[in-house]
C-alpha cells in the first residue's frame, strides 16, 4: 500500500495494527485554505486542544479549552461529552477565545437548539466528494455566525485552519521515519463524524481496541458492492489473519491474503443487456417495456437479485447492528435502494453508511479484499504543494467588507408592466384572465403597448393576436371586448393586414358577421366579407373533402405510374421475344424424311385409298 519506495514496509501500515514506533511518530498536519501547512501554536493546534482538554492526569481537574475546573474526574469526563465543550474546541481551532457556560446557553436558546452535537443529523449524501467532509450541524452554524460578527470577509480565502483542508479524500500525518517530502495519508471515510475531529486519537483507540479485545469483541465492518448483475458482500474483521507459513497466491498481495472475512457472499444474475449495457429496468423506463424473451428474463433476474441481497442482509442482521462502518458501492439509485429499502435492517440516515472514496472494479470477493486494503492501510504520499495563487491571495490583509451603495430604485412605467402582463396572457390564450385583468386595472380595450417604439408593428392587443396567429383570441377581442379593428400601426396596417393564416382571417370574418355592419367602418378595417360560423364550418368541411379526394386521386395516379414503370422494367429485362414457327403436321414431318421414290409411292397409295373410299360411299 506504499505509493513510493520508502524504508517502511507496506505490511506495517495497517491502520488498526500499527507498530508502536510508527504510531508514536504520527503528527497530524494542519492546512489553511490554500493547502499550505500551518505551523501550529498551542492555542490553535486542534490536536493539542483535544489532548489538553481531556488530560486525565491526577491533580489537573480542569478543561483548558473551556478554562473551567472540576471537583472530580467523573464530572470532567461528563463535561467532555457536552456540546458546550465541543463548541469551545471548535472556537479554539478557529483562534477564538472560549465562552462561558451561561453565554453558550444563551446562544443555544436563541438558535432553538435541541441537540447541536449533530448526532441526530439526517444527512443522506451519497456523493463521494461530500461524504468525507464534516456536515454543517447547528454547532458549526453558530460558530460561523460568530466569525461573521467579527467582520471577517466571507469571500476571503484565508479560511479557518484545519486538518481537513487537504483537498483530498485523505487526512495527512507527518512522521519522523519518513523522508522530508513524504507524509502518511489515511482515508477520511474510515472516521465517523466525531472521530474525524480527533483522527490521531481515534487511530490510537482503534489500535488499543484491536490489540486488547478478545476474539469475540474485535470490531468489524461491512463491505457491499453491486453493479451489472454482480453482487459481493463481506463482514471484515479489523484484526488481520496470521498468514505466516501459508501458501502464496499469484493473484493476491500479502495484504489481501491477510484480510479476515467473517462472512462473505457473491451473487450474479443476468440483468445487463449484452453488448449494449444498462439494466433492463433503465431501458424500460426510457424506451418502454419490451416483450422479448431476453427482456423478460432480465426483468425476472433483477427482482431475484434484489430478493437474494435482502435475504442476505436479513441473515447478517446481527453483524450489521454492531458494525463500525458500512461501505456500499452502488452505481445507480435503484441498486442503492436494495440496501436501504424498508424491508432491510439498514436505515438511510445511519451515520455508519459511507461510499468507497475511490473507483472499484466488478464486484467480486477479491475486489472486496482489494478495496479493504485500500481503505485500511496508511498511504505514503508526497507532501502536498500549496496553491501559489490562493496563497498569495490569502496572505493579503483581510479588509472589512463595506456594504455597497444602495442604488436608488427606479420605478418602472406602469404601462410597461401592463404591456408585459397582457402579452403574457395573450400568448397563453388565457381569455378569462385577460378579461378579468382589464376589468381590474380599468385599462382601455384598445390599450397601446409600451414602449411604443418597441411595439410599432403591433401597438394593440388585436394587432398582436393577429400577427401571432392567435385565432381564438382575435375572435374574443373583437366579439367580446369589441376592440377597434380600424386602428392602424406605425406602418399604416390594420390588424387584418397583419394576419397571415387563413384561420385567423376567418376569425375576423366571423366577428364581422356577429357584430353586424353597423358596428364600425369595416371598409377601413379591410376585413373580408362577413361569414357565419356555420358557413365557415361548411366551407372547411367541403375543402377537407376536396382535399381528401385530391389526395386519393394523387395516390391512384402514383400507383398507376408505379405499375406502368414496373411493367416497362420487366419488358426491358425480358426483351422483345421471338416469333414461333407454326406447328408442322405429322404427315408433313413423315414425307419430309422420305426419298422422292418413296414419296411418289406413298402418294399413289393415298390416292388409291381415297378412290376406294369414294366408290364405297357411292355404292352404299
Amino acid at each position: 500500500m506504499v505509493d513510493k519506495t520508502t524504508t517502511v514496509k507496506s505490511n506495517e501500515l495497517y491502520i488498526f495494527e500499527l507498530q508502536e514506533e510508527i504510531l508514536n511518530s504520527l503528527e497530524l498536519m494542519i492546512f489553511d485554505s490554500s493547502v499550505t501547512e500551518v505551523t501550529i501554536d498551542k492555542q490553535t493546534d486542534s490536536k493539542s486542544a483535544v489532548n489538553e482538554a481531556e488530560d486525565d492526569t491526577p491533580g489537573l481537574l480542569g478543561c483548558r479549552s473551556c478554562e473551567i475546573g472540576f471537583s472530580s474526574p467523573v464530572s470532567r469526563k461528563l463535561h467532555y461529552k457536552t456540546d458546550y465543550h465541543r463548541f469551545n474546541i471548535k472556537r479554539k481551532i478557529n483562534g477564538l477565545p472560549p465562552i462561558s457556560l451561561e453565554e453558550f446557553e444563551v446562544l443555544a436558546e436563541n438558535d432553538d437548539v435541541e441537540s447541536i452535537s449533530g448526532s441526530d443529523s439526517n444527512s443522506d449524501s451519497d456523493s463521494e466528494g461530500d461524504i468525507y467532509r464534516e456536515d454543517k450541524d447547528k454547532l458549526s452554524a453558530i460558530l460561523e455566525d460568530q466569525v461573521a460578527e467579527m467582520k471577517i470577509s466571507e469571500d476571503s480565502l484565508a479560511g479557518p485552519e484545519s486538518h481537513l483542508n487537504t483537498r483530498s479524500p485523505q487526512i495527512y500525518f507527518k512522521s519522523k521515519i519518513l523522508d522530508k517530502n513524504e507524509i502518511f495519508g489515511a482515508y477520511k471515510a474510515l472516521f465517523s463524524k466525531v472521530a474525524i475531529e480527533r483522527p490521531l486519537e481515534s487511530i490510537r483507540e482503534w489500535n488499543l481496541t484491536v490489540s486488547s479485545a478478545s476474539n469475540h469483541d474485535i470490531p468489524y465492518s461491512a463491505l457491499f458492492m453491486v453493479g451489472g448483475g454482480h453482487f459481493a458482500g463481506a463482514i471484515v474483521s479489523h484484526k488481520r489473519l496470521n498468514i505466516k507459513g501459508h501458501m502464496t497466491k499469484n493473484d493476491e498481495t500479502l495484504q489481501e491474503r491477510a484480510v479476515q472475512f467473517l462472512e462473505h457472499k457473491t451473487f450474479h444474475r443476468y440483468t445487463t443487456r449484452r453488448k449494449q449495457g444498462g439494466s433492463q429496468s433503465a431501458m424500460d423506463n426510457s424506451k418502454g417495456k419490451a416483450n422479448s424473451a431476453g427482456s423478460s428474463l432480465r426483468r425476472y433476474n433483477e427482482t431475484a437479485l434484489r430478493v437474494d441481497i435482502q435475504q442476505l442482509l436479513y441473515h447478517w442482521t446481527p453483524y450489521l447492528k454492531h458494525c463500525k462502518n458500512i461501505f456500499i458501492r452502488a452505481k445507480s439509485t435503484s441498486d442503492r435502494r436494495m440496501f436501504l429499502d424498508s424491508s432491510t435492517c439498514l436505515d438511510k440516515n445511519d451515520m455508519r453508511i459511507r461510499s468507497f472514496p475511490f473507483t472499484t472494479k466488478r464486484p467480486t470477493g477479491h475486489e472486496l479484499k482489494k478495496a479493504w486494503c485500500q481503505l485500511a492501510y496508511l498511504h505514503v504520499n508526497e507532501k502536498p504543494q500549496a496553491d501559489a495563487k490562493l496563497k498569495s491571495n490569502a496572505d493579503e490583509i483581510i479588509t472589512v467588507a463595506t456594504p455597497a451603495k444602495v442604488q436608488p430604485q427606479v420605478e418602472e412605467d406602469p404601462n410597461v408592466l401592463h404591456t408585459r402582463e397582457l402579452i403574457s396572457l395573450l400568448k397563453k390564450s388565457k381569455a378569462p384572465l385577460l378579461l378579468s385583468y382589464l376589468r381590474k386595472t380599468e385599462l382601455d380595450k384598445n390599450f397601446r403597448f409600451h414602449p411604443q417604439q418597441e411595439y410599432a408593428q403591433t401597438p394593440t392587443m388585436l394587432h398582436y393576436a393577429a400577427q401571432q396567429g392567435l385565432k381564438n383570441m382575435v375572435l374574443i377581442l373583437l366579439s367580446n371586448l369589441k376592440c377597434d379593428p380600424t386602428i392602424k400601426n406605425a406602418f399604416g396596417r390594420t390588424p387584418w393586414e397583419l394576419s397571415k393564416k387563413k384561420e385567423v382571417q376567418q376569425s375576423f370574418q366571423i366577428a364581422r358577421f356577429n357584430l353586424g355592419e353597423d358596428f364600425t367602418d369595416w371598409e377601413s378595417s379591410r376585413i373580408g366579407e362577413p361569414v357565419s360560423r356555420e358557413e365557415i364550418e361548411a366551407l372547411n368541411e367541403k375543402e377537407d373533402k376536396e382535399r381528401e379526394l385530391e389526395k386519393a386521386r394523387l395516390i391512384r395516379e402514383e400507383l398507376s405510374a408505379a405499375k406502368e414503370k414496373q411493367r416497362l422494367e420487366k419488358e426491358s429485362k425480358r426483351g422483345p421475344g421471338k416469333t414461333l414457327v407454326p406447328l408442322i403436321s405429322s404427315l408433313q414431318q413423315t414425307t419430309n424424311s422420305l426419298t422422292d421414290d418413296q414419296r411418289m409411292r406413298l402418294m399413289r397409295e393415298q390416292r388409291a385409298r381415297a378412290a376406294e373410299a369414294r366408290m364405297k360411299s357411292n355404292s352404299g
